[in-house]
């Protein structure tokens, strides 16, 4: 198993140090946060992140920026902004080595526009496809249901996931294991639905009810099972765990005590 770690986890690290941290760390891979203070092409530097990328041997992958970024918005205008940035992200992670760049669908506010929304996600995920021209690998992230009459995130269900998917012929996934189990869904019998359209997960925990990002093995969701799915397969692994609860220490200390669980199967056993 493929293990890494989200920069995300080392977010009061500036953006080269935690590359480095999680470099000398002999990590398998890193993902890039793509969001400001780290990874943001015009925030982070180009030149500086592909600098530090160089000295160690990890695969890379990025998770694109999507604060005030909402593929599925209906606005036109908006919509033609959205897509050039995420565009220009990709044209990033091409220049860094990346390997996949993964993207939030986004989220409607009413459930009569969620298809219309969905159309709308797809179209611009259409685009990333295309402007990634087979250079680095697009992935939708599934993401969490809402309890609120006000928010409606696409692929907060399998079936929304699915649906995207449908319609975004050369886009991949990347299977959150925490949104899954806090949206009430066995993520590794979406892993299974997935297949051969999974290409990396993120791997974290929480109690059922929030999307804590807790260490594996902290929260009740069945990760094990999960991990066992795609045992095997090219799937790549990232720990992306709270930078608000854990030091930076604690989470790189987690990457080999989750090596070390799943090696001997425990975290199931124990619930």
């Amino acid at each position: 198993m493929r293990l890494g770690l989200s920069t995300w986890s080392l977010l009061g690290l500036e953006a080269g140090a935690a590359v480095r941290a999680i470099g000398e760390a002999g990590l398998d891979y890193i993902e890039l946060w793509g969001e400001v203070p780290h990874a943001y092409p015009s925030w982070a530097g180009k030149e500086g992140i592909r600098d530090a990328l160089s000295s160690y041997d990890m695969v890379v992958t990025a998770h694109a920026p999507f604060t005030d970024l909402n593929p599925a918005t209906p606005f036109q205008p908006v919509k033609d902004a959205i897509a050039e940035t995420l565009e220009s992200f990709v044209e990033y992670c091409v220049f860094l080595g990346a390997r996949v760049v993964t993207v939030h669908p986004g989220s409607v506010h009413n459930e009569a526009l969620v298809s219309l929304a969905e159309d709308s996600a797809a179209s611009t995920l259409r685009r990333l496809v295309r402007a990634a021209g087979g250079r680095v690998s697009i992935n939708v992230e599934n993401q969490t249901k809402s309890a609120s009459k006000y928010y409606y995130p696409l692929a907060s269900t399998p079936e929304s996931l699915y649906s995207i998917l449908k319609k975004v012929p050369g886009a991949g996934v990347t299977l959150d294991s925490g949104h899954a189990h806090a949206s009430g869904e066995d993520p590794a019998e979406i892993a299974w639905e997935l297949g051969g359209d999974l290409t990396e997960i993120h791997l974290t925990d929480n109690s059922g009810e929030l999307d804590d990002h807790l260490i594996p093995g902290r929260g009740t969701a069945p990760l094990g099972s999960l991990l066992k799915q795609v045992s095997g397969r090219d799937v790549l692994v990232c720990l992306e765990l709270n930078p608000h609860r854990y030091t930076p220490e604690q989470a790189l200390g987690a990457v080999p005590a989750v090596r070390r669980a799943y090696a001997g199967d425990s975290w199931d056993q124990r619930r």
